[in-house]
C-alpha cells in the first residue's frame, strides 16, 4: 500500500470504524469516490466528477461519519470534515484529492444539465517563524512590489492566522455524453475571508502583486463516445503573462499552467467495475508557488505541506497507467507512473534567480530526474 493511502487512512481509521459499525444503511442519497461515475460512463452517461456528491434529493437533514448532508431540492449543502475531489484524473490540477482531507462547507444548484457547485475549505495556518517572517514581510527593500496592494503600508498586518478556499463551478452536461466546466479558485490567506472573498467571478478581478488573495481559473472537460469509453482532461491556470503588457512581470509572477489528458475503459463483471487508463500531465515549473505562505497552492497536515491541486508539485511532466477495480464497498487500485522532475519545486523561494529565466518556465527546467512510482491500495468500507 502506497504511503499517499496510508496517511489519508491513518487520519480517517476512527471515521471508517464508527462507518462500518453504525451505519447500515450504506451512502443511499451521496456519492462519496468515482463508484458511480464509473457505472455511469460504463452505461454511457456523463456524471459529475465532484465528490461527495447527492445522487439523490430529498428534504431530510442526513449525519454521516464526519460531515451532514441537507437537500432543499434543487439545493443541497454538505458540511463538516470529508474527503473530496474534483476530477476525472488521478492526480487532478487544481483540487483533487491529494489533501487527506478538508474542513468546511459545500452546497450547489442542480438542474440536471447544468449545476452550480461552491465550496469554501478552511487549512491550518499555522507557520514556522520562517514563513511568518516572510508572510508579513512588505517586500520593501530588494523585493518590493510596486503593484502590492500593500504598497506604502510599512509593518501592516497582512498575518491574521487563516488560510481559506473558495471554489466555484459552472458545469454542463450535454447530451448525457459531454461535461464541460468552468470552475474559479480563490485562496485567501493572511486576513480572516469576507463576503466579498466568496464572489464567484474573482477571476476577473484584478488580483496584482502582493494582495490577499490568489486566483486560478480552472476548466474540466470530459467524452463518453460510446458506452464504456472516456476521453478526459483539465487543464488550471494560475497565471499567465502578456509579453510587454506586464513590465516587471517575470521578476514575481510568471506564467503558470496545469494540464492533464487521460481516457479509460469501464467494463464490468458480476462483482465489480473494472476500469483501466492512461493520462499524461504537464505542470508548469512556477505552477502552485507563491511567495507568501498564506498563497501558496499548498495546505498544512501534520506541519507538512500539501499541493492542493497535483499530488506530486510543480515543475513535471509525465504519464500515469492504472488500474481501477471497484463497487460500492471495496476499491483496489494500481498505479503505475513515469515523470521528469526539472530543479524547482514548491520549496523553493519564489525570488530564486532562475526564475527570471523566462524560456524555463514551461519546465520541466534545468536538469531532470525521473521520477517513478508503482503503487497498490485498498479502500474498505468508504
Amino acid at each position: 500500500m502506497n504511503m499517499e493511502k496510508v496517511r489519508k487512512i491513518g487520519t480517517f481509521h476512527i471515521l471508517v470504524l464508527i462507518f462500518i459499525f453504525f451505519n447500515t444503511k450504506g451512502f443511499s442519497e451521496i456519492t462519496t469516490n468515482e463508484v458511480y461515475l464509473l457505472s455511469s460512463i460504463y452505461e454511457g452517461k456523463d456524471f459529475t466528477n465532484i465528490t461527495p456528491y447527492p445522487i439523490n434529493s430529498n428534504d431530510e437533514f442526513e449525519v454521516y461519519p464526519g460531515f451532514f448532508y441537507k437537500s432543499f431540492d434543487p439545493l443541497w449543502l454538505i458540511g463538516g470534515i470529508f474527503e473530496t475531489n474534483w476530477s476525472d484524473l488521478e492526480r487532478g490540477v487544481y483540487l483533487s484529492d491529494s489533501l487527506p482531507y478538508v474542513t468546511g462547507f459545500m452546497g450547489g444548484y442542480d438542474a440536471g444539465s447544468m449545476r452550480i457547485v461552491s465550496g469554501m475549505y478552511f487549512f491550518d495556518p499555522y507557520l514556522t517563524e520562517e514563513e511568518l517572517e516572510r508572510q508579513k514581510d512588505t517586500s520593501f527593500g530588494t523585493n518590493f512590489d510596486t503593484n502590492s496592494d500593500r504598497a506604502g503600508l510599512e509593518d501592516f498586518g497582512y498575518s491574521d492566522p487563516s488560510k481559506t478556499l473558495f471554489i466555484h463551478r459552472l458545469e454542463f452536461n450535454l447530451f448525457d455524453r459531454v461535461r464541460l466546466s468552468l470552475n474559479e479558485l480563490n485562496l485567501i490567506g493572511g486576513k480572516y475571508p469576507d463576503l466579498s472573498d466568496a464572489n464567484p467571478f474573482g477571476i476577473a478581478h484584478n488580483n496584482l502583486g502582493e494582495g490577499f488573495s490568489n486566483n486560478m481559473l480552472g476548466v474540466d472537460v470530459s467524452f463518453i463516445p460510446t458506452k464504456g469509453w472516456q476521453i478526459y482532461g483539465q487543464f488550471a491556470m494560475d497565471d499567465f503573462v502578456v509579453p510587454d503588457t506586464e513590465g516587471g512581470a517575470t521578476y514575481y509572477k510568471p506564467t503558470a499552467f496545469a494540464w492533464g489528458l487521460g481516457t479509460r475503459l469501464v467494463g464490468k463483471t458480476s462483482k465489480y467495475y473494472i476500469s483501466p487508463k492512461i493520462e499524461y500531465y504537464k505542470i508548469y515549473t512556477w505552477m502552485y508557488n507563491q511567495w507568501a505562505p498564506y498563497l501558496k497552492y499548498t495546505a498544512k497536515y501534520n506541519e507538512e505541506d500539501i499541493p492542493i491541486g497535483f499530488d506530486y508539485g510543480n515543475d513535471m511532466e509525465g504519464y500515469l497507467i492504472g488500474l481501477d477495480i471497484a463497487n460500492e464497498t471495496t476499491r483496489y487500485k494500481i498505479i503505475f507512473e513515469h515523470y521528469l522532475k526539472g530543479e524547482i519545486n514548491l520549496d523553493t523561494p519564489y525570488d530564486d534567480e532562475r526564475k527570471e529565466d523566462v524560456e524555463g518556465w514551461p519546465g520541466p527546467y534545468g536538469e531532470t530526474t525521473p521520477f517513478i512510482k508503482i503503487s497498490f491500495s485498498i479502500e474498505v468500507g468508504f
